[in-house]
């Protein structure tokens, strides 16, 4: 694991997070129970201890067994990945795309930061930016990384168990990844 990477770590059980910074973080219900997304030091922590659920993005080692993470390579130009989570009351599909820099809503993010429900700029930095959007079924993300001229994107869509018919469905919603916009 290196700063070259960034870590997809899906766990049934929270992460140790001591000493991990968080600078933005939001709480609300979410499917059904209280979901508490988190943009931190090294990334982007979500969780749902309802569903058993929590997502760790990182660039620093994870804190729980490695065999639990993805390492994505911070460079331009790598295809697209899928990751697959589920617990016994949630299902989690997650898309990841390597965009260039430019692909990022800058001018959005420069004029609303507000327009997004969590951001951050690392170090202050525009272009050092996490991003973190929540819709009905999931929520999206932009790492941005100017030294790799990089916007890494995700996707995250979840579906219950409650709902087993939107459970297959949501790979195929994982899967549409519009473009990026300007507008809210």
């Amino acid at each position: 694991m290196s700063r070259e990477t960034l870590q997809f770590v899906h766990t049934d059980r929270p992460p140790a997070t001591d000493g991990v910074r968080v600078f933005d973080s939001l709480t609300r219900p979410f499917l059904g129970t209280e979901f508490t997304f988190r943009i931190i030091g090294s990334s982007h922590y979500v969780s749902a201890p309802e569903y058993g659920f929590h997502e760790l993005s990182t660039c620093d080692p994870a804190p729980v067994a490695s065999r639990e993470g993805t390492a994505i390579p911070l460079e331009t130009g790598r295809p697209s990945r899928r990751l697959a989570f589920e617990t016994d009351a949630l299902r989690c599909v997650t898309r990841i795309e390597h965009r260039p820099l430019s692909a990022f809503p800058r001018d959005r993010y420069l004029s609303r930061p507000g327009s997004f429900d969590l951001a951050y700029a690392f170090d202050g930095d525009p272009d050092a930016v996490t991003t973190i959007e929540i819709d009905a079924d999931g929520y999206e993300t932009y790492h941005t990384y100017p030294e790799f001229d990089l916007a890494l994107y995700t996707r995250t869509v979840f579906a219950t168990h409650r709902d087993a018919s939107s459970a297959d469905a949501s790979d195929a919603r994982a899967a549409e990844t519009p473009a990026p916009s300007d507008t809210i």
